[in-house]
């Protein structure tokens, strides 16, 4: 995978619609279609919302994990991806175990929480209250783009793929399911994602499209996980490298913060969050 080089500028547009996917879940925890979607950037329409199920506990309950919104001159599809926020999604992220990425042809092996994870991710219209027509995730996301433009699906129609922490690594195999799958070639911006699985997946993903940028801080410990004593695991290309240590107090919370990572990338635009100073 080639990329251009790293626009600061371009990684911290991205990071208030991710910020947007927390802010909703955080706001309305039990609202897993919402109308709306609270803080979304000015500009942009909110197309599809985005579930998952817990793949832990009882209950098996939907919750919101992220959305599609379209708007911005080019008008440009966003698909933004909330992480962890919940003890059973902590729980997932520490199944590691390698498992086929079968959403992908020779799509190597990924960590077995975030596939089973990503294997019920879903997609309704905003609000609505029947069940999401079946189908598989990545075309439903790619038609949703398309109703958005009001078009007809075009390979060069901008696409950004954002995700945080868990939301980056789930981030990181949609944007491998899209392009593999879909006529769109999306870009990748995600930050503080954990690796995501194998050597061969990683290559598969470097092949599959064009702008891709991991954005990680040396001093959190995420982007390091999962420490694999036999070395299976591999970070997908490419990474952008940032150092909060001397801009923010070191915690293992304001390491990973994604406020953090802005207000580094672009001190200027992002404050950083108080109680991190």
């Amino acid at each position: 995978m080639t990329s251009p080089q790293m626009d600061p500028t371009s990684a911290v547009a991205w990071g208030p619609f991710v910020q947007a996917a927390y802010d909703q879940f955080s706001l309305h925890p039990r609202d897993d279609n919402p109308a709306a979607v609270a803080n979304l950037p000015a500009g942009y329409t909110l197309v599809r919302t985005i579930q998952m199920t817990d793949v832990v506990g009882p209950l098996q309950d939907r919750v919101f994990y992220g959305y599609v919104a379209v708007g911005g001159d080019p008008q440009t599809v966003v698909i933004a991806l909330r992480g962890t926020a919940s003890p059973l999604e902590w729980w997932a992220d520490l199944h590691w175990d390698l498992v086929p990425f079968t959403q992908v042809s020779n799509g190597g092996s990924v960590a077995e929480g975030f596939h089973n994870l990503y294997a019920t991710f879903g997609t309704m219209t905003p609000g609505q209250s029947a069940p999401a027509a079946p189908g598989s995730f990545a075309p439903a996301l790619a038609r949703a783009a398309a109703d958005g433009l009001g078009a007809t699906l075009d390979a060069a129609s901008p696409v950004v793929v954002c995700g945080h922490s868990l939301g980056g690594a789930l981030a990181t195999l949609l944007v491998a399911d899209l392009a593999a799958n879909t006529a769109l070639r999306p870009q990748a911006w995600t930050f503080a994602s954990p690796k995501v699985g194998d050597a061969t997946f990683a290559a598969r993903y470097g092949g599959l499209s064009g702008v891709s940028w991991r954005i990680y801080n040396q001093v959190d410990v995420v982007p390091y996980f999962p420490l694999d004593p036999d070395d299976n695991y591999q970070h997908v290309t490419a990474g952008y490298a940032i150092n909060s240590l001397g801009s923010a107090r070191w915690n293992v919370g304001c390491a990973h913060a994604l406020n953090t990572y802005l207000s580094v990338l672009s001190a200027g635009a992002v404050q950083l969050d108080p109680g991190c100073r």
